[in-house]
């Protein structure tokens, strides 16, 4: 019994000394492994915020919501990237899954929108008091993802925005979930009668302007198209009325969703001062009739808005 339990002793010693020597020569794989494994049966939570009052609720073809926060490839991630901005989020952390090999490459990819148009698409698609100014992402480690937002309008921008909207639907009696036609149009001419277009604006200055928002387009009376559309946008989505911004290298406007199909609308080249005497040529019209009257300004990646193909 006794030479039992020394041979034993010693069968011991001699296991645990090969793993000892296993480990130290070995050290960054067994590090790795053991890393892996704690991942992998150690579920971390993700904290979901409330969602924000002007999260858009509208089903689209280009970009789509997730509830599920652990991506298993590229396409959950920018679900997880379009989530959180139309939820209007200023922070969430999410995490790669240990099977997901590429995923902080895909990270990367979907972040980097010199490599990707779909960071800077997704603006076009949220509440433009949830849209961003930068849009940041911070990686740690190998599994941890870090997004902030900066947004581009402050909580006083979205207060006195709101008021002014919302002053202006009730006194001239148009009301969400009856909205008609004219309606639109009285908002859409509304907005030619009260904004002139920014001429003297450079696209070659580095310095930042306020003309491509909708408290210069409403309150200071003058914008460049962006300001024009954000202050269309937010008509219409006070209304519920579905809607996005489609725009080129050079030029934006919007496409709404009424009597069922998808028409676009062009504030800016409606106006007087850019397109003189015909004040709703690009008013609720189709992607051909567009063309007809102008391809070179208006002409958009159609696999970049699905809704319009």
């Amino acid at each position: 019994m006794r030479r039992t339990r020394i041979l034993l002793s010693i069968l011991i010693i001699l296991i645990m000394s090969m793993a000892t020597y296993y480990v130290l020569t070995h050290y960054d794989e067994t590090i790795e492994y053991t890393s892996k494994l704690i991942k992998k049966y150690t579920k971390r939570s993700v904290q979901v915020p409330e969602k924000s009052v002007f999260h858009r609720t509208y089903t689209f073809k280009t970009v789509s919501e997730t509830d599920d926060f652990n991506p298993k490839n590229i396409n959950d991630i920018k679900k997880i990237y379009y989530t959180v901005l139309n939820n209007g989020w200023d922070s969430f952390t999410f995490y790669c899954d240990i099977e997901y090999e590429n995923c902080i490459d895909d990270v990367r990819t979907v972040a980097d929108s010199s490599n990707d148009e779909f960071i800077s698409l997704l603006n076009n698609y949220v509440s433009p008091y949830n849209s961003y100014k930068k849009y940041n992402t911070l990686i740690i480690g190998d599994d941890e993802v870090n997004l902030t937002v900066e947004k581009l309008y402050s909580k006083e921008d979205i207060e006195k925005l709101n008021n002014h909207v919302t002053n202006y639907l009730e006194r001239n009696n148009i009301k969400k979930g009856s909205v008609t036609k004219k309606d639109i149009e009285k908002i859409h001419d509304y907005l030619l009668s009260t904004i002139t277009y920014d001429k003297d604006y450079d696209k070659n200055l580095e310095e930042e302007t306020v003309s491509n928002k909708a408290t210069s387009a409403l309150f200071d009376h003058i914008a460049l198209c962006s300001g024009y559309t954000d202050a269309f946008s937010i008509f219409l989505d006070k209304l519920n009325i579905p809607n996005f911004k489609v725009n080129t290298d050079d030029h934006e406007w919007n496409a709404i969703y009424y009597d069922k199909k998808w028409v676009h609308v062009d504030v800016t080249w409606d106006d007087d001062e850019i397109n003189k005497n015909n004040n709703r040529n690009f008013f609720m019209i189709s992607t051909s009739d567009l063309h007809k009257k102008d391809k070179k300004e208006h002409s958009f990646n159609e696999e970049l808005f699905l809704e319009l193909k």
